[in-house]
């Protein structure tokens, strides 16, 4: 039995959102795809960078959830990295969830499958916000606000009229994004007034980058990932390396450059105007060292 989850980058608004500011994320091309196959325990094969244990904590709890009381050994392929804040272990849970469904014959709404997901994520991130998994679930664009509690997550799906193409740039450094929130949260203590002002500017960004984003409005876009990138580089969260691959994809004509998750490393997101620019900008990153790769929001 064989089932896929599809990965997600933020294009607006990541560390913001956990102090009240709406995010937009976006499904991506790149997709997880996991096989099952009934065994005597429960395991994982792949040959994706993946932390065993944390995975298995995730399958049993799915197998709980469902109520489902046998073991599997579960094989993961895809194109979409295990790192760098794609939404890799989210896109897991969701492909699990529907092969094990099909595989013992339940029938899941799409809210069934978000919530079960959700339940596996926290093997993975203790308490995630629920973005990851539900744009695992149901792709293409979402304005997400975070609540107290995930139940009380705000999520508005939209579309676009054609796709987005981007070119994703891996630092290969990858800052755990528990540390890099407590990074924040310190800028925060120490500077409440400048955050605050920042907090009003990215509010304010991301609801021009929902209006652009309707009327498939590049410039624009790529404008406002380049705001968006120099408040990530204010809080602290932005290296080096995300500035060097940021420079290049935007030297060889991005529209506009930004982290994406976490920051401390990770992964960069660059904006192309269409599939032959996206082709300049991936050379221009593998140029100055970087893995990295092309990708589609749908």
């Amino acid at each position: 039995m064989t089932d896929i989850g599809y990965g997600k980058v933020i294009l607006f608004g990541e560390h913001f959102v956990v102090n009240g500011c709406p995010a937009i994320a976006a499904g991506i091309s790149n997709k997880a795809i996991v096989r099952i196959k009934e065994s005597t325990e429960n395991s994982i094969i792949t040959e994706h960078a993946v932390v065993p244990e944390m995975t298995k904590k995730a399958i049993a709890a799915i197998l709980g959830v469902m109520n489902i009381n046998k073991k599997y050994t579960v094989y993961l392929e895809g194109d979409l990295p295990t790192f760098g804040g794609m939404g890799s272990s989210a896109a897991f849970c969701v492909a699990l969830v529907k092969c094990l469904a099909k595989e013992n014959n339940i029938q899941l709404t799409s809210e069934k499958l978000n919530d079960i997901a959700y339940q596996g994520e926290k093997a993975f991130h203790g308490n995630p916000s629920g973005i990851d998994n539900t744009m695992a679930t149901y792709g293409g664009l979402m304005l997400f606000t975070r609540g107290k509690t995930p139940k009380e997550n705000k999520m508005e799906r939209f579309k676009l009229r054609r796709p987005l193409h981007l070119v994703v740039g891996i630092t290969g450094k990858f800052g755990a994004t528990t540390q890099m929130i407590r990074n924040v949260q310190e800028f925060k203590d120490n500077n409440p007034e400048a955050f605050s002002q920042l907090l009003d500017e990215t509010r304010e960004l991301i609801y021009k980058a929902m209006e652009a984003l309707e009327r498939l409005d590049l410039p624009v876009i790529g404008r406002l990932m380049n705001e968006n990138q120099k408040l990530l580089e204010v809080i602290g969260v932005s290296t080096e390396d995300n500035e060097k691959i940021n420079n290049a994809a935007l030297d060889a004509g991005a529209l506009g450059a930004k982290l994406t998750g976490g920051g401390g490393g990770g992964c960069c997101i660059a904006l192309a105007s269409n599939e032959k620019e996206a082709e300049k900008i991936f050379q221009a990153v593998k140029k100055v060292g970087y893995e990295v790769f092309i990708t589609t929001v749908s």
